[in-house]
């Protein structure tokens, strides 16, 4: 059964005249008639009663003509990616990012020069939390995601790329004792009480930095909160302290400070981009490609 017999026979259907349809496709009653009859044999049933002056569609041919509408349309659909899907001519490609990473130095030219070459794949962006990320992934809520790379260790089906590197460093009310120190440790923050998301907003971020001060020796009483923004909020208002990172849209505000720790063990974390393997949209692959292209131009400048 070809595409071509479905598409007669819903022309038929809606006129119920083999003359009147076979007008409309621009073919002979006689040759449509045959079309519509090799359909009902490779069936094995009729698809129309036919009388003398009236032609009806059988139970059998109302249910094919009530499902087929959503078939053929899901087949353009389909067929339409097929032709595009290499060329990526058209399409969606939607992009996370986590909240408090500063991407303006990866993104803006890896997104310029993606408008100027594939002007016709619409971008949508937006900023998430690190639990939501990974989350609005597996839902097909975003295409691609940009986040802290610790935060993927246990996230199976998912195909991962390093796109930049960040060091921890500590966030400070711009007025604390210790602002102004340029080469901080751990240790000058022991008394300090630090403010951090809880392991219900996000395990991998909670027990990094609790694994970290414990291997500093440090014990603080610490602040647990739920989203990203409180953790500034304590830390603008002088009541605590937090691990951020250097690559941080932190630093934007003028309440706090952000202040390397010279520890060699808050060096060199990574920033991942990641995709779920089942996500076969091509605007990935272009999108990843400029993203590798930039990383190779870094490394040789």
């Amino acid at each position: 059964m070809t595409m071509n017999q479905l598409k007669y026979f819903m022309a038929v259907a809606r006129c119920l005249s083999f003359t009147e349809a076979a007008r409309s496709l621009f073919m002979t009653q006689p040759a449509l008639s045959r079309q519509i009859q090799a359909m009902e044999a490779e069936l094995g049933t009729q698809l129309f009663v036919r009388e003398k002056k009236t032609l009806k569609l059988t139970p059998g041919g109302s249910a094919l003509y009530n499902e087929l509408p959503d078939f053929l349309r899901r087949y353009d659909e389909m067929m339409a990616e097929v032709r595009h899907a290499n060329r990526g001519f058209e399409g969606v490609l939607r992009i996370g990012v986590l909240d408090v990473y500063d991407a303006s130095e990866l993104f803006f030219p890896i997104l310029t020069r993606f408008q100027e070459e594939h002007s016709s794949i619409r971008l949508t962006m937006g900023r998430y939390s690190l639990s939501e990320l990974p989350e609005r992934l597996y839902d097909d809520k975003l295409d691609l995601i940009c986040t802290y790379g610790f935060s993927l260790f246990d996230k199976p089906d998912l195909m991962t790329v390093n796109v930049q590197q960040y060091d921890s460093c500590v966030m400070l009310n711009r007025n604390h004792p210790l602002a102004d120190k340029t080469d901080l440790t751990l240790d000058d923050l022991r008394q300090e009480r630090f403010v951090q998301l809880c392991s219900e907003a996000n395990e991998e971020g909670y027990q990094y930095i609790t694994n970290l001060l414990s291997k500093a020796g440090i014990s603080p009483g610490v602040i647990q909160v739920e989203k990203n923004e409180d953790v500034l909020l304590w830390v603008e208002m002088g009541l605590g302290v937090a691990v951020t990172s250097n690559r941080t849209t932190e630093w934007q505000n003028p309440r706090v400070v952000i202040r390397e720790l010279n520890m060699p063990e808050v060096k060199g974390h990574d920033v991942t981009m990641a995709w779920r393997k089942s996500n076969y949209n091509p605007a990935i692959a272009l999108f990843m490609e400029l993203v590798e292209q930039s990383r190779q131009n870094q490394c040789s400048t």
